[in-house]
């Protein structure tokens, strides 16, 4: 055999490797926050630096793409009584899928706001949108809108299922808006006071 077509050969298995991987450690996730909410870690979180530092862990896909990103600055930290690991865990994965949907030279913002009962999260992006049929069954497991695109772009179909587990343990709600070629908009609504 040459040694090119070896290389390929094991290159291909080592990719395959580390997709199957992704799934097995996307579907422990999923199958710890089934069993119940008592696992939730809750304590007094600046939300303010949670974003922030979401946004900077994945600044460097967003680079690749050439995507301009970032949140509104705020003045006084925003402190709410969270499971920052659970939390972060459902926003990265929103503002990451807001990446890798987007177009090159596209834009994704994260805003954040708050009312009397509730905060929100926003992640919106210039994006490629999802079609108005598909939007009931992006939270189910292993869904993809775009099945063709699935192993070019990466990802397990797990990431908005584990993202919408994560938002209920907060007693939150996730809602999308979108429309094809014109992006998308995940709302997150998280109680301002958290009740086991």
């Amino acid at each position: 055999m040459p040694i090119e077509l070896y290389q390929e050969f094991m290159g291909d298995i080592a990719k395959e490797i580390d997709r199957e991987n992704d799934i097995i450690s996307d579907l422990l996730t999923l199958v710890k926050m089934d069993k119940t909410v008592q696992g939730l870690n809750i304590r007094q979180i600046n939300i303010n630096e949670l974003l922030e530092a979401i946004l900077k862990r994945l600044k460097p896909i967003a680079d690749k793409k050439k995507n301009r990103g970032g949140t509104g600055k705020a003045s006084d930290p925003f402190l709410r009584k969270i499971d920052e690991m659970k939390l972060t865990l459902a926003i990265s994965n929103l503002v990451e899928n807001a990446i890798k949907y987007n177009r090159d030279e596209g834009w994704v913002r994260v805003s954040l706001n708050a009312d009397h009962k509730y905060f929100y999260v926003k992640v919106m992006d210039s994006g490629i949108g999802i079609p108005e049929e598909d939007q009931a069954h992006i939270f189910e497991r292993f869904y993809r809108v775009d099945k063709s695109h699935s192993r070019e772009i990466g990802g397990t179909g797990l990431g908005l299922a584990i993202a919408r587990n994560a938002v209920i343990m907060h007693r939150g709600s996730i809602k999308v808006y979108s429309s094809k070629g014109e992006g998308t908009t995940f709302t997150v609504r998280i109680p301002l006071t958290y009740a086991a």
